[in-house]
């Protein structure tokens, strides 16, 4: 089955939107008066969402009002009188023309009142107040980060401007500005409206991605993994030295601090498994004298569930979710891999393996390959092991620096085979003549790595606002996905792309971390 990006249906309410009012066509508009926008205000005259005047006019140059603005938005979403509790404005009162409307928008919070406890149902309303309607009736998200010269991040109006130009419902003036401040007309309330209801009357924006910046992150990314099922991205945060529950849906956050200095991490069965250091990796740090440490999150809780000392420095850390883990040494040179029981800290078994090794869990849970960091040519490693964390065999791969590596190494999700970021691809096959054979290579290198199986696709990122899609069976690419940052990370759930990327706001010369989202659609 093929599939296409989408990005900027970003919201639960705006979908349901689409779904209530399909698109008709661009109906030309009847209104007498009417001579530019005609397509977007006929479109919303035919959903009956604009009335017009008795006389057959729009008045299209009029100034919009405050109450216009809500009768319009309540049409579209098919909502009479809803019986809301009184807002309580000075203004207007049960029983005034409008009355019923602005009480169940206030209830709804797609509008507020002024300062002065009015709500001022005939003034006008500004772009800038526009946008924060929009945003707060639509539920629209979104950050764009080229921005508006006059439209600051300080501003009260960024958090409803740039989401508006996220969605693409809105791209500013020429000159690079919003003009916040502007009266809205009832002809470009229409536009901007239409605009957000059907894509077909969205303007050509050549800044726009592909994806949704959905948020920025005051993060330093030392590891990252996800939640299998759960819409829950964990962080292994340098700058705090903390590990970061992040919930991509709803963006709360729960965070548990570490007390040594933290290295890598791993989520397994509800577990987050995280290295900490004792000291400087060293050549000359020998094994007999490591020493470090294990922390176990309890990953639904978001609390520290024990921490127990190891008799090696940490480097890289997995785990087979039946109470076994299993860590790399960063120190020593030619120094050991070993297993311990969780439960206790007691150490199960090692096997030699060479210092700062890479490590990955097979999806069978009942092997772990390796890659060496530290030695030229790179090699990779198998270590099987049972039921009780044993180690019970080991071998190299098969070819000897036939083939150049990165210092990384990924299995896809069905196990069948090992990516590396120079772009060499690799069996997994547990046979040990043709396990970690090469396959083939990739058009080009990457950074980070993402699959989607079920539609036959996997996606990579090198450093570039780009994503390139691959065809799964052939490795050949098909398509690419323009990002608004440099991809860091990448993971592929719930038909969605996340994708943690280095982001440079206008304006700013400090990089965040974003977290961008590209949705898919199946054709």
């Amino acid at each position: 089955m093929l599939k296409k990006a989408f990005a900027f249906l970003s919201t639960v309410a705006l979908t349901a939107s689409l779904l209530i009012h399909p698109a008709s066509g661009k109906a030309a508009t009847a209104f007498t008066d009417v001579s530019t926008y005609k397509e977007e205000i006929g479109y919303l005259t035919n959903q009956n969402i604009i009335k017009g005047y008795p006389d057959g006019t729009f008045k299209p140059d009029q100034p919009i009002k405050r109450l216009q603005a809500v009768q319009m938005i309540l049409r579209e979403m098919g909502l009479a009188d809803t019986n809301a509790p009184n807002p309580n404005f000075e203004d207007i009162q049960p029983g005034d023309y409008g009355y019923e409307d602005i009480a169940t928008a206030v209830d709804l919070g797609i509008i507020s009142g002024k300062p002065d406890g009015t709500f001022d149902p005939w003034g006008t309303l500004t772009r800038a107040q526009m946008a924060k309607i929009l945003v707060n009736a639509y539920e629209l998200g979104g950050i764009y980060p080229y921005g508006f010269k006059d439209v600051a991040p300080d501003s009260w109006a960024f958090e409803f401007v740039s989401p508006l130009a996220a969605n693409n419902i809105t791209t500013g003036y020429g000159d690079g500005t919003f003009k916040p401040n502007l009266s809205l007309s009832r002809a470009h309330f229409s536009v901007f409206m239409a605009r957000l209801l059907e894509a077909d009357f969205r303007p050509d924006n050549p800044l726009a991605a592909d994806s949704m910046l959905e948020g920025l992150f005051d993060f330093k990314i030392q590891d990252t993994d996800i939640h299998p099922d759960q819409p829950i991205i964990y962080v292994l945060d340098s700058i705090e030295n903390q590990v970061v529950a992040l919930n991509y849906k709803t963006y709360e956050m729960a965070a548990v601090p570490l007390k040594l200095p933290a290295e890598r991490m791993t989520y397994r069965n509800g577990k987050i498994y995280v290295t900490l250091l004792k000291g400087q990796h060293s050549y000359t740090w020998w094994t007999e004298d490591q020493e470090g440490a294990i922390a176990i999150i309890d990953a639904n809780q978001m609390k520290l569930e024990k921490q127990f000392n190891i008799d090696l420095d940490p480097f890289d850390i997995a785990a087979d979710g039946s109470g076994h883990v299993f860590v790399t040494s960063g120190s020593g040179q030619h120094t050991s891999m070993h297993s311990y029981d969780e439960a206790t800290g007691e150490k199960l078994g090692e096997r030699r393996l060479y210092m700062q090794s890479f490590m990955q869990m097979h999806p069978s849970l009942n092997r772990i390959y390796t890659i060496d960091t530290n030695v030229s040519p790179r090699d990779m490693e198998v270590f099987q092991f049972d039921e009780n964390g044993q180690f019970t065999s080991s071998y190299d791969s098969p070819y000897h620096g036939d083939h150049d590596l990165g210092k990384d190494l990924t299995i896809s999700p069905d196990g069948k085979y090992i990516f590396n970021s120079l772009g060499n691809v690799f069996r997994a096959t547990l046979i040990k003549d043709s396990d970690m054979s090469y396959v083939g290579k990739l058009d080009k290198a990457y950074k980070t790595i993402a699959f989607d199986l079920e539609y036959g696709e996997f996606y990579t990122s090198n450093n570039r606002e780009y994503i390139t899609a691959y065809d799964y069976t052939t490795f050949k690419p098909k398509y690419q996905l323009e990002t608004y940052g440099k991809p860091d990370y990448m993971f592929y759930q719930n038909n969605k792309l996340l994708v943690f990327s280095t982001i440079e706001m206008e304006g700013s010369n400090i990089p965040y971390v974003g977290l961008e989202t590209i949705e898919f659609e199946a054709e």
